[in-house]
């Protein structure tokens, strides 16, 4: 499973080449952090979001469980305001390590399908919606119960000093329950080439707990990004540790 996600994400970036060498403008990736860009793609326009991987790490009553998740997002530009993305996870790994021994768990995650929409800015401020709905597709050991569901929002503006800055608010309901997040962002540097920001998440219900980190971008091209990103969990409830590396690349 490994060697196949390893080649599509292979066959993604050769393909992906042709496509960013023509890219005339740089485009806004909904990668790394929490929630998701205020805009949506030109109609047409096609750009591929790839985990390399996104990882999980909690420590929970002496049990230490590690996910390892290459999850890959096709974003399509359709429109009147609105953007069509196709989700899946070619390849998830989960290790539960614990005095016992250790139990691994892989496969293919699940995929999900969904649909966000940019509001009429606010003034200077931009919006965007996110609806997805999961799709119970991923291998029998790691496929949930119930469909995922999650709805998510974005605003999106500028301080007074001319830094970026976002809010991110998401209902989301699965296996593990419901719950609410918020994530505030801020943009500590954003160039043509180096960006960088800091987030923290509070959330309730299935996604308790309060995280704190932030991320780096790289865009050797307009039509290319390089990301990494890293959250602390604070407190108990959190996950430990999240952590991302990825790569967005504009086909069309």
């Amino acid at each position: 499973m490994v060697t196949r996600a390893r080649a599509c994400v292979a066959a993604c970036v050769c393909a992906a080449s042709v496509g960013a060498a023509s890219a005339k403008e740089p485009l806004e990736f909904d990668r790394p952090g929490t929630g998701f860009s205020a805009s949506v793609l030109a109609p047409g326009a096609v750009v591929w979001e790839q985990g390399l991987p996104d990882s999980e790490r909690d420590d929970n009553a002496g049990v230490r469980t590690t996910t390892h998740t290459f999850g890959s997002v096709l974003r399509v530009g359709l429109g009147a305001s609105l953007e069509l993305q196709l989700a899946g996870a070619p390849h998830v790994r989960v290790s539960d390590t614990s005095p016992d021994g250790r139990q691994r768990r892989q496969g293919a995650g699940d995929s999900e399908v969904g649909l966000k929409w940019a509001l009429p800015a606010a003034g200077e401020l931009d919006w965007a919606l996110l609806a997805r709905y999961g799709l119970r597709t991923g291998s029998a050991d790691l496929r949930p119960d119930r469909h995922a569901r999650s709805l998510g929002a974005t605003v999106a503006g500028e301080t007074a000093g001319g830094r970026g800055y976002s809010v991110f608010a998401g209902y989301a309901r699965d296996d593990a329950g419901r719950g609410w997040q918020l994530a505030p962002s801020l943009d500590l540097h954003a160039g043509d080439r180096f960006g960088g920001y800091v987030e923290a998440v509070l959330g309730t219900g299935s996604e308790r707990g309060v995280r704190a980190g932030g991320g780096l971008t790289w865009q050797p091209r307009g039509a290319v990004q390089l990301d990494v990103s890293v959250l602390r969990g604070l407190g108990a409830e959190a996950p430990d540790w999240s952590a991302g590396l990825g790569v967005s690349l504009g086909l069309r």
